[in-house]
């Protein structure tokens, strides 16, 4: 179980089951459901478990029960004779019990405490930060900020990899928009896709390319708009990801008021302006050795990565790995980048709006629990006529739906049609691009063939796309 916190939010009521009871949903579970729970008790109680070899399944099941807010063994004892005297049960499999465990710690893990939230929002602020500074910007104390860092970091919530310097290494960062298309970017150097399933079938791909390369990428996604009703790429700035508790209560976990919402909607704002970072390529990428483009790898995954961990996978000295990891930190080649996953905020709506609808919206939108916000600008037209705003959300199942109506009825008052784009997101992938294998050490240059940007057909892509973990964040 996790350290006890007196000022955090109460664990989990832990109620007090009688011996008939216990028995009475015991005599429900197959021999290794049995099995599975007497493990679960076992490792919340510290005790030595020897029924697993130690695989991807077991490490996970040591996760949630270390991970899980109060006694996983008593919550699961409990809903199991709630199931039983429903009625009619005759066998609870392991199979059955383990998605039980699953659904039970990611309700768990995706309530957070009076200390996890104001972290979380200070982590998305500046990643990267001492733990010393992070506690300051989130208004704790040092021992309540390492408390929540070390759950939210060993549940899976939070992670701190790396972003890609596009402007230092010669890329620019692109989004490919897409109507109804029969066939869809692929390749290494796509980094995430985001699929709408609606009467017209939309898709979102993020990308990064090599500056030189701009124009061939145009000229795919010409090719793509043949066969689709309508393909755009624009410019995509690095954007920023935040995180709002105002849907949030420790006891009910989240929870969006409309009506709050719908009013917030009404709010009259400036339009939103979003300064040009340095996204935009310089003339030249920094010259890299095969090291350093293991080393970039390795932090993207983990920005805090070990030279130790680094030095085992490339054969290469602990001293010579810190002082290019040293090097590569310090030219700003990698930047850190918070990563936040909510089991339990897996809805996803996307906009498209106008400086100016967004501006009115603004407010509104930094209500919701998680949101990636973003600068966007048409590659084929000049950006003061076509630059706009892409938001993108992660929400409590089941409420984007209501979330999309409330917003078409209230910004279709008093905006145009074009100012205005939204909709749900049904699948996703993401892939990190691996400067390794896209980067050319001998020519110091990026690799650019056509096995590097495939046009797949649309339904292929689709099918392997995941409904459970879609990105949010797409740079």
């Amino acid at each position: 179980m996790t350290e006890s916190e007196p000022d955090d939010i109460s664990k989990d009521d832990e109620p007090v089951m009688s011996e008939d009871d216990a028995d009475l949903a015991m005599r429900k579970l197959s021999p290794s459901a049995k099995a599975l729970l007497t493990a679960a008790k076992d490792i919340e109680e510290g005790v030595a478990v020897n029924l697993f070899q130690e695989d991807d399944e077991s490490r996970h099941l040591r996760q949630m029960v270390s991970t899980f807010r109060g006694s996983l063994h008593s919550v699961l004892l409990q809903r199991l004779r709630e199931v039983v005297q429903l009625g009619d049960v005759t066998l609870c499999s392991q199979r059955d019990l383990t998605s039980l465990i699953r659904e039970l710690w990611q309700d768990n893990i995706s309530r957070l405490s009076r200390t996890e939230l104001p972290f979380l929002e200070a982590a998305l602020r500046s990643p990267g930060r001492t733990l010393t500074e992070m506690a300051k910007n989130a208004s704790l104390s040092y021992a309540k900020a390492r408390r929540a860092e070390k759950r939210l970091r060993t549940s899976g919530v939070l992670r701190i990899g790396g972003m890609l310097n596009t402007h230092a290494l010669g890329l620019e960062r692109i989004l490919i928009l897409s109507q109804n298309p029969s066939f869809v970017l692929g390749g290494p150097y796509v980094s995430a896709v985001l699929f709408s399933d609606s009467h017209s079938p939309t898709v979102l791909h993020s990308a990064i390319v090599p500056h030189e390369r701009i124009d061939e990428i145009s000229e795919v996604v010409r090719s793509i708009r043949d066969s689709a009703e309508s393909a755009v790429v624009w410019r995509l700035s690095a954007g920023h990801s935040r995180m709002s508790g105002t849907y949030h209560s420790s006891e009910m976990g989240w929870n969006i008021n409309l009506l709050h919402f719908r009013l917030m909607l009404r709010r009259d704002g400036d339009p939103l302006t979003i300064a040009d970072t340095h996204d935009r390529a310089g003339p030249a990428p920094t010259l890299l050795n095969g090291l350093d483009t293991k080393i970039i790898d390795a932090l993207v995954d983990r920005f805090d990565v070990a030279a130790n961990s680094i030095g085992d996978i490339t054969g290469v000295s602990k001293s010579t790995v810190f002082r290019r990891r040293s090097l590569i930190i310090k030219n700003r080649l990698v930047l850190p980048r918070a990563r936040v996953s909510i089991p339990r905020l897996s809805d996803r709506v996307c906009c498209i709006l106008s400086p100016r609808c967004a501006g009115d919206i603004v407010h509104a939108w930094a209500c919701l629990p998680l949101s990636y916000l973003s600068r966007i600008e048409r590659l084929d037209r000049p950006k003061h006529k076509d630059a706009k705003v892409l938001l993108v959300s992660a929400l409590p199942a089941g409420s984007g739906r209501d979330i999309i109506r409330i917003l078409k009825e209230e910004v279709s008052k008093v905006h145009e049609a074009d100012d205005f784009m939204v909709f749900a997101v049904s699948a996703g992938m993401q892939n990190y691009p691996r400067v390794s294998t896209l980067y050319d050490i001998r020519r110091s240059t990026w690799n650019w063939d056509s096995n590097l940007t495939d046009v797949l057909s649309y339904g292929i892509l689709r099918r392997e796309a995941s409904e459970y973990n879609i990105p949010l964040d797409l740079a």
